[in-house]
């Protein structure tokens, strides 16, 4: 039979394994909020990235895209988020891309890049399952640094015919709709221009301004269905 003093003396192992197991459930999550921190791990490098589309620029935003997924599928074992991320929510998380090496053609591109994720999103997307945005816009090492508009919400938004000459010329472009503030949404794109839905987090009345301080040209088109508003890197005739 048991007695008073040996049933408290249960009672009280039980809260002391309780509390143990708490202990160390807490402390097993500990690693993992600091391996996210660690930029070491969240860089990865000799990530192949390779395309085909109707042509050379829709085949290097599919090659990024697929590079910036392979890189994710490295590091997503240490991350232990709610779910797999979109691919728009893994562009928000990539801090930079530098290629590595690259082969281009009228149809194709092939590459090895080096990805950096921003540490930050990381850590949002694996505690809420939401992405705030990176401390700075995904770009290549060709392409200069520019400041990230604080994410404010979406009030409007726009289409736009963005307009360029080369490959590097449109990545210029997004870098700077990015860094502005702009969600961007591409709807239709070929060698030279790209149908955009801009999301906007001012009126639309100030986005000529807005986008003019980071470069880029902004103008009201014929006003039919596809040339409402034509859009391309300020100073370019």
């Amino acid at each position: 039979m048991m007695t008073k003093n040996h049933a408290w003396r249960m009672v009280g192992k039980k809260h002391v394994v309780a509390a143990f197991a708490s202990f160390w459930l807490v402390l097993a999550s500990l690693p993992a909020a600091a391996q996210i921190s660690d930029t070491r791990a969240l860089t990865q490098r000799g990530v192949s990235a390779q395309a085909t589309a109707e042509n050379g620029v829709v085949a290097q935003e599919r090659a990024f895209a697929a590079g910036r997924r392979a890189a994710w599928d490295r590091i997503q074992g240490m991350v232990n988020a709610p779910r797999r991320p979109t691919d728009a929510e893994l562009d928000r998380m990539v801090r930079s891309i530098v290629i590595e090496q690259e082969t281009t053609g009228p149809q194709r591109y092939a590459g090895r890049l080096t990805i950096q994720f921003d540490a930050e999103a990381v850590q949002s997307f694996a505690e809420s399952g939401e992405v705030r945005a990176a401390t700075r816009p995904s770009r290549t090492a060709s392409e200069a640094q520019g400041n990230v508009t604080p994410p404010t919400p979406v009030l409007t938004s726009l289409e736009a015919v963005a307009r360029y000459g080369s490959l590097n010329e449109w990545l210029e472009i997004r870098r700077r709709l990015i860094a502005a503030g702009a969600k961007l949404d591409v709807t239709a794109i070929t060698t030279d221009r790209a149908h955009l839905n801009l999301g906007l987090r001012v009126p639309v009345g100030l986005a000529p301004e807005t986008f003019g301080q980071h470069g880029l040209q902004l103008a009201p088109g014929t006003g039919t269905r596809n040339d409402q508003w034509r859009l391309g890197l300020a100073g370019r005739s």
